[in-house]
């Protein structure tokens, strides 16, 4: 797999347009160098006639203090008036319009408006970040959109946000979100026999969105409307894992004793993790 990638990376790099001032023209070539080389694409939709993209050009992407921060990221320019229907696909009704997407064009951050030297500065810097840890997933999702890389991408994401910053957990959340919904209609339209189980997981996934978003008190409500004898007996050890960190992060020391007994390992270094301990 990974001597695939980079001869497509290869392929891509000898192929791409690429703007005089390092802005790539293609968001499918963009998002195939961001899955080869563990990184974001930051796009920028724009048009000649476009007073305020122009300002931004002279007065914030040309910069070179802006152009450092940008190496941390796969840049494209998009021409709204030659891409109407990717345009359309984004609901890009005004520019300048930029996004912050991963590799498979998912957004996480979207904003239509001029940005000064210092808003740029401030926004690639907050989302200056390496995806190596999703890396073989968003490959595989790339590669085959089925439910089983579709539904391991979703939950790697949110794990992938409790290592993130407070002010950046809620936006990998909703991309996890967006995972798990196309994962739920795949896992409809799909063959696999235990749709069950993961029915279930999917739900439990949602409640630990809640917990990691420090929203205990809702958690612990979603937790209690499950009967856990309804539980496929393989989600149980998640089930008394969310409902540990909710007693746990409400300070119900004594339910989450009882419980830290039914924990399996992994999920207790989770839980340290969880709590920064």
């Amino acid at each position: 797999m990974k001597k695939a990638v980079i001869i497509l990376l290869i392929t891509v790099l000898s192929t791409t347009i690429v703007k005089a001032d390092n802005w790539l023209s293609s968001l499918e070539d963009a998002k195939k160098i961001a899955l080869g080389t563990n990184k974001l694409v930051l796009v920028d939709f724009w048009a000649s006639w476009c007073g305020p993209c122009k300002r931004m050009d002279a007065e914030s992407w040309r910069k070179d203090d802006v152009k450092i921060l940008m190496q941390n990221y796969v840049s494209v320019k998009i021409d709204l008036d030659t891409n109407r229907a990717l345009a359309a696909k984004y609901s890009v009704k005004g520019i300048p319009y930029i996004f912050i997407m991963d590799g498979n064009g998912k957004v996480i951050y979207q904003q239509m408006s001029y940005k000064s030297k210092s808003d740029v500065i401030k926004l690639l810097t907050k989302y200056a970040l390496s995806t190596a840890f999703l890396t073989q997933d968003l490959i595989n999702y790339y590669t085959k959109e089925n439910f089983a890389n579709t539904f391991r991408l979703a939950y790697k994401y949110q794990d992938y946000s409790m290592y993130l910053d407070a002010d950046l957990r809620s936006d990998f959340l909703e991309v996890s979100a967006a995972y798990f919904k196309e994962a739920e209609k795949s896992l409809k339209e799909s063959e696999i026999s235990d749709k069950h189980f993961f029915t279930q997981k999917m739900e439990l996934y949602n409640i630990q969105k809640n917990l990691i978003l420090d929203k205990s008190k809702k958690a612990l409500k979603q937790l209690e409307r499950i009967n856990k004898k309804n539980l496929n007996t393989k989600n149980i050890n998640f089930y008394n894992f969310l409902y540990y960190i909710a007693y746990k992060d409400t300070d119900n020391i004594k339910e989450a004793t009882k419980l830290r007994a039914q924990i399996s390992e992994n999920n207790l270094k989770k839980a340290a993790h969880f709590f920064k301990t």
